[in-house]
C-alpha cells in the first residue's frame, strides 16, 4: 500500500491537470464571418491544394482545395494560420473578408535548416559531408535519463547501452564501424566546448549533430572516431514559461527463466553430478523432508524466488522549468531540471538523483560586439551495493536459501552444497552497507563576437569544465544464519570488515578557441567564406584515496571512526595533458550549384615526445546540385537533387599519457644484504618514436527531396582506413618488461547508410514514416605479423589480419553424441566423453579434438553489421501518435557462466536443462546432457554451439500526446498544454530469450544490470 499510495500521489498533477482542463470550455460570442483566400507557392506562385488553415484560437479551420482557395468561419482581427508539410508555417491577421493570394515559402526544415558544423553553421541544402541531424524536440516527453541514450538508431551509429543501472546508464556510441584497437569513442563538443552529453540536462538540449566522414577533420587529432556537437537550447520569441513532468514505472525487459522450485533443482543437480560420475549433492532422505517442510515451516524449507525477493519496480519521475525570451537585443534561457529514480533494486542502494541547471544568454553590446555566457551541468549523486557484483551473487543464488529467518535476521541454508560454504544473501547484500558517488560537474563559457572591417568576424570563446567527485564506500561486517540451527556464519571477514573508503576526483579542463571569418560573394554568383583559428586544451585531473577499518560497529561509516589505516585503499594521482591546434576551412558555391569545402588542422599535443607531437590533418569535400543545372526538367519532381564526395585524414592520440617516457614506478620491492628493501623500477619499455594514428575517409554520396519535400531520400557509401594503430606490442617474458605503445597495424571499414523519410497530410490529418539502415564491414588489414587472442575480451576471440576485430576463435560443434559406440568411432575428445556430450569438428584430421580444431567465426564480439531504425509519426488536430522502432543484425553474442550454463560454480539453472536436455530417453533434445558446468570438460568448451543471435528490433519508444485547444487556455493566460503517455522498451523481438541482448553484447556473462522497460505519463505546459 505504501508504493501504490506514493505512485498515486505522483500522479495527481497529472490527474488534477488533466480533469481541470478537459472540463474548461470558453464560449466565443465575437461576431462570425466568412474569411476567403487563396494559398500559393512563393516560388512559382502555383496554388497549393491540402494546406491546413486554422483560426487561432478557435476550433474552426479548414483544408484548402485543389486551386488552393479555401473559406473559414472567423471574426475581423482574429488570426489565422497556414501549414503545409515541406512548407514554412505563416500566420496573418485578418483584416477583412477576403484575404486575396497568400504565399507560403518553401520549408526551412526540408531545405534551407541549419546544421551545427564544426566552428560554424551551414545550411543543410549546402552540406558535403555525410552529417546526421537529431532534433532533441521529437524526443519531447520520453524518459530519457542520459543523452546518449537519445541516439538510438540515428543513421550511421550503433548505439549500446550495456548497463541500465541508475547512475551510470550511458550508451557506448560507434560512428562507422571501430577503426581502432584503442579507444573508439568519439569526440563530444557541446556548443562548441569538449564536454561529456551526459553530464547535461536533456531538456536543455536542441540538436544533436554527428560528423562521419571528412567534415571530421577540422577537429583533427581527435576525429578519427567521428564528432558529435550538441546545441543547447536558446530563447525565441516573447518571453515565457515552460514547465514540463513525468513519472513512469520501470521493470525489466526480460530476466533468466530461472529454477525456481527446490525439488525440481535439487533433483536436477543430482542427475549432473550422476551425468559425470560423481556422487549426489542432496541424498533422497534431504529432499523428502524438505519437501514435506515446505507445507509448515517457509523459513527453514523455502521456495525462494530471488528474483521476486531482490528486485522490484522501479520509479522515475521528472520536472524541468525553464524561462526564455529574446529581442533585436538579447536572448536567454534559464533552466531547472530535477529527476530521481529508484531502481529495481530492493532497499536503499539502488537509487538517483539529479539537479541541472542550465543558462544560455547573448547580448549586442554594440552594433558591432555581441557577448554572451553559457553554464550548464549537474549536482547528482547515486548509490549502489556496497559490493558492486551484486549482480552476479544474484544469479548465484538458490531456490533453497532462505530469505530472512522468523526475527528478520538474514539467512542462509542448513542443507550442505559443495562450492556453497559461504551463501550470499541478495538481500542482505542490498540492503546493508553503501556506495555512494557524489558529482558536481558544469560547464561556463563566455563567448564574444566582433564585427571587423572588410566583412571579418572574429569570435573566441573561453570554457571551463570543472568536475568534483566523491565516491564513497563502507562495508560492514555481514552475517547470515542457519534457518535450522540458528548458527551464525561471518559472510565476510571480521578482520577487514567494517571497512571504509573514500575516494576524491577533482578535475579542471580549460578551453579556448578563437577564429577569424571573412564571407564575401563576388559578382551575385560566386560565394567565399574563409575561417581560420586556433585553440587550446588543458586538461588537468588529480584524485586522493584513502581508507581505514576497525571499526566498533557500522553505526559511524566516517574514515575517522576507523583505527586502522587500510593500506590497500592509500593512493593517488596527478596528470596534466596539453593540445594546441590550428585550423582553418574554405567554402566556396557557385549560385549554389556547384559546392566545395576545404579544412584543415594542425596539431600539437603532449602525449607524444618532442618532434613527434604534431600532426597536420587535411580534408576535401564536394557537392554538385543537379536540380540547379538547365538540362535538368524535373524541377517539379526534385527540390533537391544532390551529389557529395568527400576525402580526409584524422587523428587519433589515445595513448597513455607520458608512455614516451620511462616511468619508474614504486613497490619494485628487493633483497639486498639479506633483507627485503623497498625500490622502485620500471616495469614497461617505452617507444618515443610513437606518434599519431591517422584514418583517412572516403565518402560519396546522393541527398534527394522530392514532391514539395514530401519525400527526402539519402544514400552514402563510405570506406575508413586506419593506419600506424596505437598499441601495446608484445615482447618475451624473460625481459621482465611490458612491451611499449607503438604505432603497429592497420584497419579498414566500409559501409552503405540509406534513409528515407516521407510526410504527407489528408486534411486534418498528418502522417509520417522515416526509416534508416546501415551496413559496415569491418576487417583488421595487417597486424605486422602479430595474432591477439581475446583482446580486451573475456570471450574466445581472436584478432587477426583478414577477419573482424575480436572475430569468434572456437570449436565447430556438429551434433550431439547418441552412443558410447558413436563416441568410440570418433575423433578423440577426451577421456571423459560419454553419450549425450556434445561432438566436435575435427578440422585438421588427425583424429583427435586439440586447440588447432578451432574456427574462426568471421563477426565481431563487438559491433553488428546492420544497424537500422524506423519511425512513424501519425497526428489528427491536437491528437498525435508516434512511434519508433531500432534494432541490429550480423552479430552473435555468447553469454556464459551463471544461468547461462548450468550449476556454474554452484549456482542455479534454468527451466530449459530440465525440458530439452538430452538423455537416454530423449535423444532428440535441443541441449546436451546436463553436468555442472565449471567442472565438465565437455560441452563448455568454448563452441559455436552455444553462439546466439545478437540480432533484435525494438520498439524504443511509442508516445501518445494530446494538446489542448487553444481556446481551452486563452482565458487562464496559458500558451500551451500537453499531456502525454509512453512506453519506451515496450516489445524486443530476438531470436535469443535468456537475457536482453544488447545488455550483453560483447560480455561474457549476464552479471549486469538489466535492460528496464518504462511506462509514464506527463505534462508540459508553456505560459
Amino acid at each position: 500500500m505504501y508504493l501504490t499510495a506514493n505512485r498515486l500521489q505522483a500522479f495527481m498533477p497529472l490527474i488534477v491537470c488533466m480533469a481541470f482542463f478537459t472540463l474548461l470550455q470558453i464560449p466565443l460570442n465575437a461576431q462570425q464571418q466568412n474569411i476567403t483566400g487563396k494559398i500559393i507557392s512563393a516560388e512559382n506562385q502555383s496554388p497549393l491544394p491540402g494546406v491546413t488553415v486554422t483560426v487561432i484560437n478557435s476550433s474552426s479551420g479548414t483544408v484548402t482545395k485543389d486551386d488552393g482557395t479555401f473559406t473559414v468561419s472567423a471574426e475581423i482581427g482574429s488570426e489565422l494560420s497556414f501549414s503545409l508539410t515541406g512548407y514554412v508555417p505563416k500566420t496573418i491577421k485578418v483584416n477583412g473578408s477576403n484575404l486575396g493570394n497568400i504565399s507560403l515559402e518553401g520549408s526551412v526544415n526540408a531545405l534551407d535548416s541549419v546544421v551545427v558544423v564544426g566552428y560554424g553553421t551551414q545550411k543543410k541544402v549546402n552540406l558535403t559531408g555525410a552529417v546526421t541531424t537529431v532534433d532533441m524536440t521529437d524526443k519531447e516527453g520520453q524518459p530519457i535519463t542520459n543523452v546518449s541514450n537519445a541516439l538510438h538508431g540515428a543513421p550511421g551509429l550503433f548505439v549500446n547501452l550495456g548497463n541500465s543501472q541508475p547512475g551510470v546508464d550511458r550508451a557506448t556510441i560507434r560512428i562507422r564501424g571501430m577503426g581502432t584497437l584503442n579507444d573508439n569513442d568519439p569526440l563530444v563538443l557541446v556548443d562548441g566546448i569538449e564536454y561529456s552529453m551526459d553530464e547535461l540536462n536533456p531538456a536543455d538540449i536542441a540538436s544533436i549533430s554527428v560528423l562521419k566522414d571528412a567534415s571530421a577533420a577540422i577537429y583533427g587529432s581527435r576525429a578519427a572516431n567521428g564528432v558529435i556537437l550538441v546545441t543547447t537550447k536558446t530563447g525565441h520569441g516573447a518571453s515565457k514559461v515552460n514547465y514540463s513532468y513525468y513519472n513512469g514505472i520501470q521493470k525489466p525487459t526480460t530476466m533468466p527463466d530461472a529454477i525456481w522450485d527446490p525439488i525440481v533443482y535439487m533433483n536436477l543437480k543430482n542427475q549432473a553430478l550422476e551425468n559425470i560420475g560423481k556422487v549426489h549433492d542432496y541424498s533422497d532422505e534431504d529432499i523428502a523432508e524438505y519437501e514435506q517442510g515446505m507445507k509448515t515451516d517457509p523459513f527453514t524449507y523455502p521456495a525462494s524466488d530471488w528474483f521476486d525477493i531482490a528486485l522490484d519496480n522501479g520509479v522515475i519521475q521528472k520536472h524541468d522549468v525553464s524561462v526564455s525570451g529574446s529581442s533585436d537585443k538579447y536572448q536567454y534561457r534559464v533552466s531547472l531540471g530535477y529527476l530521481d529514480r529508484k531502481g529495481i533494486i530492493i532497499g536503499p542502494n539502488d537509487q538517483e538523483k539529479k539537479y541541472s541547471l542550465g543558462v544560455n544568454a547573448s547580448m549586442k553590446v554594440s552594433k558591432r560586439l555581441k557577448v554572451g555566457l553559457t553554464l550548464d551541468g549537474y549536482y547528482r549523486h547515486y548509490n549502489e551495493p556496497y559490493y558492486n557484483s551484486f549482480w552476479q551473487y544474484l544469479t548465484r543464488t538458490l531456490p533453497i536459501l532462505t530469505d530472512t529467518l522468523a526475527d528478520g535476521r538474514y539467512g542462509n541454508s542448513w542443507l550442505r552444497t559443495p562450492g556453497r560454504n559461504n551463501w550470499e544473501n541478495p538481500r542482505m547484500i542490498s540492503e546493508t552497507g553503501f556506495a555512494k558517488k557524489v558529482v558536481s560537474r558544469f560547464l561556463a563559457t563566455v563567448s564574444a563576437e566582433y564585427q571587423l572591417p572588410f566583412d571579418i568576424t572574429y569570435r573566441a570563446k573561453l570554457g571551463g569544465d570543472k568536475y568534483d567527485g566523491l565516491l564513497e564506500n563502507f562495508t560492514p561486517l555481514s552475517q547470515t544464519f542457519n534457518p535450522k540451527t540458528g548458527a551464525a556464519i561471518n559472510w565476510n571477514s571480521p578482520s577487514t570488515a567494517p571497512r571504509s573508503r573514500a575516494i576524491d576526483y577533482n578535475d579542471l579542463n580549460i578551453h579556448f578557441y578563437n577564429t577569424f571569418d571573412w564571407d564575401k560573394t563576388f559578382a551575385g554568383s560566386h560565394n567565399l567564406n574563409a575561417m581560420i583559428g586556433s585553440s587550446y586544451d588543458d586538461f588537468d585531473s588529480r584524485s586522493f584515496s584513502s581508507g581505514s577499518y576497525g571499526y566498533l560497529d557500522g553505526t559511524l561509516t566516517a574514515i575517522s571512526a576507523g583505527s586502522l589505516p587500510y593500506e590497500g585503499y592509500i593512493s593517488g594521482n596527478s596528470t596534466e595533458d596539453v593540445l594546441t591546434s590550428y585550423f582553418g576551412r574554405l567554402n566556396y558555391d557557385f549560385e549554389g550549384k556547384y559546392l566545395l569545402e576545404a579544412t584543415f588542422r594542425y596539431d600539437g599535443s603532449s602525449r607524444f615526445a618532442s618532434g613527434k607531437r604534431w600532426g597536420f590533418f587535411p580534408a576535401v569535400s564536394a557537392g554538385w546540385r543537379i536540380d540547379k543545372e538547365s538540362f535538368f526538367h524535373l524541377e517539379d519532381v526534385f527540390n533537391l537533387l544532390k551529389l557529395r564526395a568527400s576525402y580526409g585524414e584524422l587523428g587519433n592520440q589515445a595513448v597513455a599519457l607520458y608512455s614516451y617516457q620511462n616511468s619508474i614506478n614504486l613497490g619494485q620491492d628487493y633483497s639486498f644484504g639479506g633483507a627485503l628493501s623497498s625500490g622502485a623500477a620500471a616495469t614497461a619499455y617505452s617507444d618515443p618514436n610513437t606518434s599519431w594514428e591517422t584514418t583517412t575517409t572516403y565518402n560519396a554520396g546522393l541527398d534527394a527531396a522530392l514532391l514539395n519535400n514530401r519525400i527526402n531520400f539519402s544514400i552514402d557509401v563510405y570506406k575508413k582506413y586506419t593506419t600506424d594503430i596505437l598499441r601495446a606490442v608484445n615482447i618475451p617474458d624473460q625481459i621482465g618488461l611490458s612491451g611499449p605503445s607503438k604505432n603497429v597495424g592497420s584497419m579498414r571499414n566500409t559501409g552503405i547508410e540509406l534513409t528515407l523519410g516521407y510526410h504527407n497530410n489528408i486534411g486534418e490529418f498528418n502522417y509520417g514514416f522515416n526509416g534508416n539502415i546501415s551496413y559496415n564491414k569491418n576487417k583488421v588489414v595487417d597486424l605486422k605479423g602479430e595474432i591477439l587472442y581475446s583482446f580486451n575480451t573475456n570471450l574466445a576471440t581472436i584478432t587477426q589480419a583478414g577477419y573482424p576485430v575480436n572475430s569468434y576463435f572456437i570449436y565447430d560443434a556438429i551434433g550431439i553424441f547418441q552412443s558410447q559406440e558413436e563416441v568410440d568411432k570418433s575423433p578423440f575428445q577426451t577421456a571423459t566423453t560419454t553419450a549425450g556430450d556434445l561432438k566436435y569438428r575435427d578440422i585438421n584430421g588427425d583424429n583427435k579434438i586439440t586447440s588447432d580444431d578451432r574456427v574462426i567465426i568471421s563477426t565481431s564480439t563487438q559491433i553488428p553489421k546492420y544497424t537500422f531504425g524506423f519511425g512513424i509519426d501519425l497526428g489528427y488536430k491536437g491528437f498525435s501518435l508516434n512511434a519508433f522502432f531500432q534494432g541490429v543484425s550480423g552479430l552473435k553474442i555468447y553469454p556464459t557462466a551463471n544461468l547461462a550454463f548450468p550449476f556454474n560454480n554452484g549456482a542455479n539453472a534454468t527451466w530449459e536443462w530440465a525440458t530439452d536436455s538430452w538423455t537416454p530417453e530423449r535423444t532428440n533434445a535441443r541441449l546436451p546432457q546436463v553436468t555442472p558446468s565449471d567442472v565438465d570438460d565437455d560441452n563448455y568448451v568454448s563452441s559455436d554451439f552455444w553462439l546466439q543471435d545478437g540480432s533484435y528490433l525494438r520498439m524504443k519508444n511509442i508516445q501518445l500526446s494530446y494538446a489542448l485547444p487553444a481556446q481551452w487556455l486563452r482565458a487562464i493566460k496559458i500558451s500551451r498544454v500537453s499531456i502525454y503517455v509512453n512506453a519506451e522498451n515496450i516489445l524486443t523481438f530476438s531470436k535469443y530469450k535468456g537475457f536482453d541482448p544488447e545488455s550483453i553484447l560483447n560480455a561474457s556473462t549476464i552479471y549486469h544490470y538489466p535492460m528496464l522497460k518504462t511506462v509514464s505519463g506527463g505534462i508540459n505546459i508553456t505560459f
